[in-house]
């Protein structure tokens, strides 16, 4: 029995929230949750919705990033649908307006800095649009061009401050704090992203593309990222640019994927442009050193240290950061943690850089065998954007906003993956990995390849299957006895340099 949710009242809140009201049977809707999904990045944002009488009411809070910028269609759905029953399952109903409070839309509401809009689309549909968190004046070609060329230019002209630039990362996130524990005496920048950034204690945030963002990297006398700096940024003298990068390598990167099927050939020809504005690149291990600098065009100075972003997983204080991850997650000690960390597909692009979560593990399955003692805690990769579909808690958690991974890894009992760097920082642990390599063929061979022959190296079993990998885990202590020595052998290559201590001299690429 279904019947389409009507709103029948929607209205802002003087604390910024918005209560949706829908008729909708109880015999219908026996239980169900506002679902907001965003139009461009198959995103979700759901909401529970309290029965009262004959009616549903749901009260959403779109601020502090929770609904980012774009257009948010409503719909409800049933939280105990069947896996298999097509429609509420999966995508929900959409959720339309009575004819009478269509007409009195559009309503707007300023939240935390960013104008929402409750408004109406083919016809009676309720969406909820998010607007940039740009001020006006920094919004639009026009004006990100004028940015671009006459703001960022007059501000290098003027003094360097004594501040750190950080971009958004887990090694920019450790030598932020390494830098607090030590009372640096500097302002401490953080580039946020469309409000989806958490900033750190003690940190500014800056809107990248804002006039403040163009500012920092004209003015800033250190700059620390793990990825590419804009096109449009020159080093000037006296400023000091640390690249740390994302990870070892163990897909292929940069100019090694000249001659492959995905190949941006605009990007790799500006490659040796953007690595000459860097000072050093941190390589997190030796094996990485020469594909890093040949990769990535970089014929600069080499800091052989290790990553920063994993002297958490050597730190004395380690159990008492497990324990306060564990405790913010929810996740009590009877339970094994799973840490789920799939990678991108390049196959999958939606837009430059941007690719689509593609949902190989099942959920529902996994549960239906491990949800009494396992908690699965979800990772996507940074660039990757999509529902979890099948995914419910408690058994699931999407931990993609987390700002640390390796916090994850420091409580995890076992990685899941397929092709992620983190397989080499989890390595550290020494505990279990499995590999959901279900489409290794065509990612070794067509979408990206190795720099190593992943087959044989991999400190864990290659699984084709969410079935492998659930009998898998509920067999985890033999599957690591029998891969012991591949495992050691890994760890002697590849986790050469991580020890949490200072790093050794420099050496030039």
């Amino acid at each position: 029995m279904t019947r389409q949710p009507v709103a029948d009242r929607v209205a802002w809140g003087a604390d910024g929230t918005l209560t949706v009201e829908m008729l909708a049977s109880e015999a219908a809707w026996p239980t169900a949750e506002l679902v907001l999904r965003h139009s461009g990045r198959d995103e979700e944002l759901t909401v529970p919705a309290e029965r009262v009488g004959e009616r549903l009411r749901a009260v959403v809070a779109p601020g502090g990033g929770a609904l980012r910028e774009g257009r948010w269609y409503a719909f409800l759905r049933d939280t105990n649908a069947a896996p298999g029953e097509a429609g509420r399952a999966h995508d929900g109903m959409p959720v339309r307006l009575l004819a009478s409070v269509a007409a009195g839309l559009p309503l707007h509401q300023s939240v935390q800095g960013r104008e929402f809009t409750l408004d109406r689309r083919f016809g009676d549909r309720l969406l909820v649009e998010a607007g940039s968190v740009l001020a006006r004046t920094e919004r639009g070609a026009y004006r990100q061009h004028r940015l671009r060329t006459a703001h960022y230019p007059r501000h290098r002209q003027q003094p360097l401050t004594d501040a750190v630039l950080y971009l958004d990362g887990d090694s920019p996130r450790a030598v932020h704090e390494e830098l607090v524990r030590r009372g640096a005496d500097v302002e401490h920048l953080w580039v946020t992203h469309d409000q989806q950034t958490r900033v750190p204690a003690g940190a500014k945030a800056v809107e990248e593309h804002s006039a403040a963002w163009y500012e920092a990297l004209a003015r800033c006398r250190r700059i620390v990222t793990a990825g590419h700096l804009p096109e449009f940024f020159e080093r000037r003298e006296g400023q000091t640019v640390v690249q740390t990068w994302n990870g070892a390598p163990l897909k292929r990167i940069g100019t090694d994927l000249t001659d492959s099927l995905y190949a941006d050939h605009g990007h790799l020809d500006a490659l040796p442009r953007l690595s000459r504005q860097w000072d050093v690149l941190v390589s997190p291990n030796r094996f990485s050193t020469p594909h890093l600098g040949r990769a990535l065009a970089y014929e600069g100075e080499v800091l052989e240290a290790g990553s920063p972003r994993n002297d958490v997983l050597f730190g004395d204080d380690r159990q008492k950061v497990a324990e306060r991850v564990r405790h913010e997650l929810g996740v009590t000690p009877d339970k094994r943690v799973v840490l789920y960390a799939p990678t991108y597909r390049d196959h999958l692009a939606y837009a430059p850089g941007r690719f689509r979560y593609e949902p190989a593990l099942d959920f529902r399955a996994a549960e239906s065998v491990l949800g009494d003692d396992h908690v699965l805690l979800v990772r996507k990769h940074p660039l990757t954007a999509g529902r979890l579909p099948g995914a419910r808690a408690p058994f699931v958690r999407d931990v993609t906003a987390h700002p640390r991974a390796a916090e994850l890894l420091l409580i995890a009992d076992v990685l899941v993956t397929d092709y992620s760097s983190l397989m080499f920082d989890f390595a550290h642990t020494g505990r279990p990995m499995l590999f959901h390599a279900y489409d290794l063929e065509h990612y070794r061979d067509t979408v990206r390849g190795f720099y190593l022959d992943f087959e044989t190296s991999a400190p864990g079993p290659l699984l084709a299957s969410t079935g492998e990998v659930v009998e898998a885990l509920r067999d985890l202590d033999a599957i690591a006895a029998r891969h012991t020595d591949v495992y050691a052998a890994f760890r002697e290559a590849y986790c050469d340099l991580d020890d949490g201590g200072p790093p050794p001299a420099s050496r030039r690429g």
